[in-house]
């Protein structure tokens, strides 16, 4: 089964670089039509009605994502499992269909299947970023009105909190589920609302100009929309578990094309909880009130050329919040991001201070991202991070668990990618008597 594995991750390899050689565009690696792969999705625009519905206010889109990959070496057994995760959104604009400016809904739902690598390897960050438990999600219902030329936007319904927090685009290169598309050590000490659970929430988002940005919200830490069998449509309103109240100051420069300096960031957050936690090595006990903070920087320090995006408007670089909040929001995406050609350093930490009740403690992340390899793969994306989490030292016998990760992108077309990628997992779960754990994988995602 490895060998089959490895096999199939060389002849990707070999076949998309050598074939990247002669085209630096999206272009097929095998005898598909050149015209399909530089498509918007892979489905096309359905004769021109898709376009029609959007010039009339009315988008739909899709995606779905697979991770396959086993551990040949370490863990607590060798396995191999596959996991999916199919997404479908619409969004009203309501601007082009009655008028009313800067008024948007988006809703989404989710479907998810397969098996949870990490079960046999027996570490905490998820080896597989796509998995998730349970079956059909009901995800977003977001009301946005965008005001003052766009620069505030105000958003409320079913929302996620992990589409605008503790999140970076840089981390959508990565499979391992500690950093994409979060820093993942957050929701296993509170509830935080992403990737597939949403919860009543109201938020805004204010931008005055091209660089800064500040974002808060607050949202029900109603924890029952995360059970399975609730499918994410419990629509209940309960504030017996409390609120979680965040908000995030971002500085971003040099993030236009016509820039000609290096890009980079930095977003400094922070959140409040105000349920009710249980002391980790006293069930009895009870502590009101859970907070945290973590800060997140990005900087590239070789720039090449910038290379033409083909992708949707509002996923240009530098859109604002009130273009992306009348679209729908994908955990995943198969659009390349609009950004020059080059390396890009990043990193991030997060700190949860109360030992007794956060099962992390603290969280850190660094890592490299260059744009542009292999010669004239202007849109190939190769990656490599060290993460780490610390467990709380409540918690007898777990320590800190690492994982290094190497990807490579092949940008195959618009809608359509294939990531090849290589994990090493160091003390799995933070436990010493847990052999650290070789990981395997590819991960394909396609655009409907």
């Amino acid at each position: 089964m490895y060998r089959r594995i490895l096999s199939a991750i060389f002849l990707i390899f070999t076949t998309i670089t050598a074939y990247g050689a002669e085209n630096a565009n999206y272009t097929s690696s095998i005898s598909f039509p050149k015209t399909w792969f530089n498509q918007k999705a892979a489905t096309g625009s359905w004769g021109g009605f898709r376009n029609r519905l959007e010039d009339r206010g009315v988008t739909i889109s899709s995606n779905y994502t697979t991770d396959i990959g086993g551990n040949p070496i370490g863990g607590l057994k060798q396995t191999t499992e596959y996991s999916g995760f199919l997404d479908v959104g619409v969004a009203f604009d309501f601007e082009k269909i009655a008028s009313l400016k800067g008024l948007a809904l988006t809703v989404t739902n989710y479907l998810a299947s397969g098996r949870d690598l990490s079960s046999g390897i027996g570490n905490f960050f998820g080896a597989q970023e796509i998995y998730t438990p349970g079956s059909y999600y009901f995800g977003e219902m977001d009301l946005s009105l965008s005001l003052f030329e766009d620069a505030l936007t105000f958003e409320t319904g079913r929302l996620f909190a992990g589409d605008i927090f503790a999140t970076s685009d840089l981390w959508q290169y990565y499979v391992n589920g500690g950093i994409n598309v979060n820093l993942n050590s957050i929701p296993a000490n509170i509830f935080f609302p992403s990737f597939n659970i949403a919860a009543w929430a109201a938020r805004f988002t204010y931008q005055p100009n091209e660089e800064w940005h500040l974002a808060a919200g607050i949202y029900n830490a109603d924890a029952n929309v995360e059970k399975i069998n609730n499918y994410g449509a419990d629509f209940s309103f309960t504030m017996k578990d409390g609120y979680l109240a965040i908000g995030q100051l971002s500085y971003k420069h040099h993030q236009k094309r016509e820039d000609n300096g290096l890009p980079g960031s930095t977003s400094f957050g922070g959140y409040y909880q105000s349920s009710r936690f249980q002391d980790l090595t006293d069930s009895t006990k009870r502590w009101h009130g859970n907070h945290g903070y973590y800060l997140m920087f990005d900087q590239m320090i070789y720039r090449g050329d910038w290379p033409e995006f083909k992708g949707p408007h509002h996923m240009r670089s530098g859109a604002s919040d009130a273009e992306k909040a009348k679209h729908p929001y994908h955990p995943h995406t198969t659009v390349a991001q609009d950004r020059p050609k080059g390396l890009t350093f990043w990193t991030a930490g997060y700190l949860a201070p109360q030992e007794h009740i956060n099962t992390q403690t603290y969280q850190i992340a660094s890592g490299l991202v260059y744009q542009g390899l292999p010669p004239n793969r202007d849109y190939d994306v190769t990656a490599f991070c060290v993460l780490l989490g610390h467990f709380s030292n409540q918690l007898d016998g777990q320590g800190i668990e690492t994982v290094l990760e190497l990807s490579h992108r092949f940008q195959i077309g618009q809608w359509f990618y294939i990531t090849p990628d290589i994990q090493y997992i160091i003390n799995p779960n933070g436990q010493t008597d847990i052999d650290d754990a070789l990981v395997l994988g590819i991960e394909i995602s396609v655009n409907f």
